[in-house]
């Protein structure tokens, strides 16, 4: 991996002009490959600013890189992203903890049936939810994996390419959808789900421990599954609109502007 303590003297000197002392320069592990052309992307945190540098040293004016940094910026988000957002959904056990919500339905349907009207309906409308939710966090965990491959090579042979990252964007928009739609199914049978756990818990009683049980199994899912309620369904409609529209490129065209805002290359 390239680090700050093995880079060429001259780049060192180089970068010397374009950081503050209280302030640590970091640079990118692999160089980009751009246009035909080779640069190093650096940070200097605590300031969420960053600087292009070509191979042999040359610091280009804002206009000549602005459309690198683009790039080279939207490749580290993406790594972020998987480290930070897409492996937590991963650790989460989705598979499992839906593979046995699909067994406690069932074992509902076996053990009390027959249901009241409304309460089949529900059932009908939710029994296929546990399979989509499985179907789209084998999307999201395949995602991560290529994801990691993808960087890992890049890290070997320290060289990422304009490919490289419109494959790594892919497979970050891939992630996305996946989780979308893993949320959208849940909040569009948020009132079957009600129905189906309000029903089991009104068969409840000192000595049907059927009941009492199948109400216990459910209970988690009722707690943590995804509502008009939860913590994110506030902007939720917003993104939405912008997965299942085709705007997540328009939305990378205005991250730009912030990129630009962000890059110390003289103006």
């Amino acid at each position: 991996m390239i680090r700050m303590h093995n880079l060429p003297e001259n780049i060192k000197e180089s970068l010397k002009p374009y950081y503050k002392e209280n302030e640590t320069p970091d640079v990118f592990p692999a160089k980009f490959n751009i246009g035909g052309k080779l640069y190093y992307y650096f940070t200097f945190a605590p300031a969420e600013e960053q600087l292009i540098m070509e191979n042999d040293g040359t610091v280009q004016r804002f206009d000549v890189v602005k459309e690198v940094a683009v790039i080279t910026n939207s490749y580290n988000v993406c790594i972020e992203t998987f480290v930070n957002i897409g492996s937590k959904w991963i650790k989460a056990n989705r598979i499992e903890n839906y593979v046995k919500l699909k067994d406690i339905l069932q074992e509902i349907k076996s053990k009390l049936d027959p249901f009241p009207q409304d309460v089949e309906r529900a059932y009908r409308i939710f029994e296929p939810v546990p399979d989509k939710i499985i179907e789209n966090q084998k999307v999201i965990e395949e995602s991560v994996k290529k994801a990691d491959q993808l960087w890992q090579r890049g890290r070997e042979d320290l060289l990422v390419t304009e490919e490289d990252e419109k494959e790594m964007h892919g497979y970050l928009v891939d992630m996305i959808r996946a989780q979308v739609h893993q949320n959208d199914i849940q909040l569009q049978t948020e009132n079957e789900r009600k129905i189906i756990y309000d029903y089991v818990s009104s068969k409840k009683g000192l000595f049907n421990f059927t009941a009492l049980n199948l109400a216990r199994k459910l209970k988690p899912y009722e707690k943590h599954m995804f509502t008009s309620n939860s913590e994110d369904a506030k902007g939720w409609s917003e993104l939405r609109h912008s997965v299942f529209n085709d705007d997540l490129e328009a939305e990378r065209q205005k991250n730009a502007v912030l990129v630009y805002r962000k890059l110390r290359n003289p103006r």
